[in-house]
Formats: structure tokens, C-alpha cells, sequence
């Protein structure tokens, strides 16, 4: 054999370590450990200007909780998994096996905090696993005894790269992939062989070595099955359907910030469905002070009409049209000093605040007459909710637009002379 393949025979048993300690390491969010907190968000169409009632559940470390414990009862698999994929004739490359007799495998440490990013629906835990120790002797293609087997340790972390999409309320929380990374190798020899491997590992990078990260990756990925598997069933200790109920089928992921960083936040809101028609009817009456005579166009110049909300305040509120507006017709009625227009608006739910607001169309005129709504002064409307009874007038009162005090407050009624 040549020296040149006598090197890359024997710089080949470093290139799992060397490929180990030149992997980047991805940037990650601030640890945590693992918090999920789920919260119910309710709003309620029956009192539409307070905010969702919210009920929040927080279950500290859950997601370290169960790697944790996942990894700690997969450990010998991983283990025998790349004792295997390492000991199987030439599982080194061409020439190179691990010893089976005297191989190694510690696990790392299992860690006491997770770093938790969220892309698109989905969130990314980061699950990291320092100190991992592998120390092997591995045969070479040479035709030196077993004495000139070099004998090495390789210290290195292992991540365990997540990814856990936001769940919808009929299942559980699961892992939907995961993939393993590898960072921070450090080689360390353990007889004279390898001494010479290892100083000669500067010049690795020149030689076309067996791809070890590449074999341990499959092992470990060979063994993630049930690791996934085993992270998933203490995932579902959290029955999300008994916790959330089946009112609450709309869900978003969040990632706040608490006080041992980020948070797996998961809201559960019940669907917005605010009914703009129903069977209730709201008797309209609009009146003024007696004058001389009923107003150009009568009853028919007056109309009402109702809006709900039909959004949070966190929404912006938002109001929509609902029922059909009421016109009046005829002529008014007297009664005593007043007189009045009465009219229905028709096809309204019942058991939401209703938002009722009249007005003046043609006939009068409207700059300077206004529906000052049920005080004396102020353009509000009334508001009204709705029962299968009968519902109670809602009277409006027509007023004098005041946009010259010292005139208007002298101004009398509306009436024929006073267009």
C-alpha cells in the first residue's frame, strides 16, 4: 500500500469527528423550558362592548417534560442503533470497522431547556443534548496488527430539530418531523495510533474519508421513530378536546415572551356568528311638539333602522345592518301637545343588543331639524335587546338642530311655515 493510502486509511477514522465539530450551529431563539399555555377566548354577541372572556391553562415545562423523558427511555436505541451502523463490516468505510467488543456510547446529559421558534403554523423546538460520548477502536485496510488499530473518543452535542405544527381541537399535540443535527465534536486519542491520526487531522479535509456524520445520522434517524413516537404519547397526556370542548374549532399559535422566554401559546376561540335577521318586531315612534299643521311629506319623511355588532372591541366593533328598516306613512297623529309618527322595524333577533337610530328623509328640512334620539339633547341612538314578548315603543324625539344658539333656542317646532 502506498503512504498516500496509508493516510487516507488511516485520516478516514476521523472524519465522523471532524464532520461533527465543522457543522454550524443554527441560531436559535432564547431557551425556555418548554412552556404550553392554551387559552378560551370567548366573546359574547350579548354584551358585545366587553372584551372575549378569556380562561388560560398553562402547563409549565410540558414540552421538556417530554423529550426529556422520551430521550431518556430511547437512549439505548440510539445507542445500539449506531453501535450497529458502526460495527457492521466496513461501517467505517472500506477497511474499517469498529471494534464491537470494547465500543462505547454515553448519552449526553438530557438538557434543562428547549429553544422554541415558530415558522408559518408551525412552531420549532430545539432540543439540544450536550456531552454525548463515543470511544471506539476501529480495524484499518493496512497489514499491521491489531496493535496499530487506533482507539478515539468523539464528545459532541446532538439537536434534535422539531417540528410540531398548530394542532385543531380534535387532536393532540404530536410531533409532525424530526431531524438531528450535530455540533461541537472534540477528538481526544486514546493510544499511539490514533496519536498519529490525530495529529495529522489538520489535513483531512484533503482526503476522501468514509462520510461518518452521514452513517450516524442514519442511525440516529433509524431510532427516531420512536423517539418521535414516545414524544408524541406524552404529548397527548393534554386530551385537548376534554380541555378545549367543542365550542372552540378556531385556532392560532403564538410565541410570547415569559418569564423563562418564550411561550407556546395556542388560542381557541369560538367561531363569530352573530344573527342579523330574526322574528322580532320594534315598534318606531318619532314626536315633536304640537305646531300648526303636520310637515311637508308626513309620516312618510321618517324612518328608523337597526345595526348589531358583530365584532369584539379588540375588532374595532364592527356593526352590520340587520332586520329591515322601518318608513312611516299617513299623516301624524295628535295626542295632547304632540304630535307623532309610529311605524315598525321588522325582522330583528332577539337577545342581542340592538343598535336603533331614526332619521329625517325629504319634506323637512333636515339641517336644521334633527332626531335627538331619546334625551333631549345628543344624536344617540337607542339600544334595545330583544325577547319573544312584545317589545316597548322606542320614542325619538325631533328637535331643533342647535347651530345658532341664540336663534334656535327661540325657534318653535317644525311646522309648514318652518320648512
Amino acid at each position: 500500500m502506498s503512504h498516500t493510502s496509508r493516510l487516507k486509511a488511516a485520516v478516514g477514522a476521523l472524519a465522523l469527528a471532524t464532520a461533527i465539530a465543522t457543522m454550524p450551529v443554527a441560531a436559535l431563539a432564547a431557551p425556555s423550558g418548554g412552556d404550553v399555555r392554551i387559552t378560551l377566548s370567548a366573546w359574547n354577541p350579548a354584551t358585545p362592548t366587553a372584551a372575549p372572556v378569556a380562561t388560560t391553562s398553562t402547563f409549565p415545562a410540558l414540552l421538556l417534560t417530554a423529550f426529556n423523558g422520551a430521550f431518556t427511555s430511547q437512549a439505548p436505541t440510539i445507542c445500539a442503533a449506531v453501535k450497529a451502523q458502526l460495527t457492521a463490516a466496513n461501517g467505517m468505510g472500506s477497511g474499517f470497522t469498529a471494534h464491537p467488543q470494547n465500543f462505547v456510547c454515553n448519552p449526553g446529559s438530557t438538557p434543562s431547556s428547549v429553544a422554541l421558534s415558530m415558522q408559518g403554523n408551525a412552531y420549532t423546538i430545539a432540543y439540544t443534548i450536550t456531552g454525548n460520548y463515543l470511544e471506539l477502536t476501529t480495524t484499518t485496510p493496512t497489514a499491521l496488527g491489531a496493535y496499530a488499530d487506533p482507539r478515539f473518543s468523539v464528545t459532541f452535542n446532538m439537536t434534535l430539530n422539531v417540528t410540531m405544527p398548530v394542532p385543531s381541537t380534535s387532536a393532540p399535540l404530536a410531533v409532525n418531523s424530526m431531524t438531528v443535527t450535530f455540533s461541537q465534536g472534540q477528538v481526544d486519542s486514546h493510544n499511539l495510533a490514533a496519536d498519529v491520526v490525530k495529529a495529522l487531522a489538520g489535513v483531512v479535509a484533503f482526503f476522501d474519508g468514509p462520510n461518518f456524520q452521514y452513517e450516524a445520522q442514519k442511525a440516529i434517524d433509524s431510532a427516531s421513530v420512536n423517539l418521535t413516537s414516545t414524544a408524541n404519547a406524552a404529548l397527548a397526556k393534554i386530551n385537548l378536546a376534554a380541555v378545549v370542548g367543542p365550542s372552540y374549532t378556531q385556532v392560532s399559535g403564538s410565541l410570547p415572551t415569559g418569564s423563562d422566554g418564550p411561550i407556546m401559546a395556542l388560542t381557541f376561540a369560538k367561531p363569530i356568528d352573530v344573527p342579523t335577521h330574526g322574528t322580532a318586531t320594534l315598534p318606531v315612534t318619532v314626536q315633536w311638539t304640537y305646531g300648526t299643521g303636520a310637515p311637508a311629506g308626513g309620516c312618510a319623511a321618517l324612518s328608523a333602522k337597526a345595526t348589531v355588532q358583530v365584532g369584539p372591541p379588540a375588532a374595532g366593533s364592527p356593526m352590520s345592518a340587520t332586520g329591515n328598516p322601518g318608513v312611516g306613512s299617513g299623516i301624524p297623529k295628535q295626542t295632547g301637545e304632540w304630535q307623532k309618527c309610529t311605524f315598525d322595524v321588522t325582522y330583528l333577533p332577539s337577545g342581542i343588543p340592538i343598535n336603533l337610530a331614526a332619521a329625517i328623509s325629504g319634506g323637512w328640512n333636515s339641517a336644521k331639524y334633527v332626531i335627538t334620539g331619546l334625551a333631549t339633547i345628543g344624536e344617540v341612538p337607542a339600544v334595545e335587546t330583544l325577547s319573544s314578548a312584545p317589545a316597548t315603543p322606542v320614542v325619538f324625539q325631533l328637535g331643533v338642530r342647535l347651530v345658532n344658539p341664540t336663534a334656535d333656542l327661540n325657534a318653535s317646532a317644525p311646522g309648514p311655515n318652518k320648512p
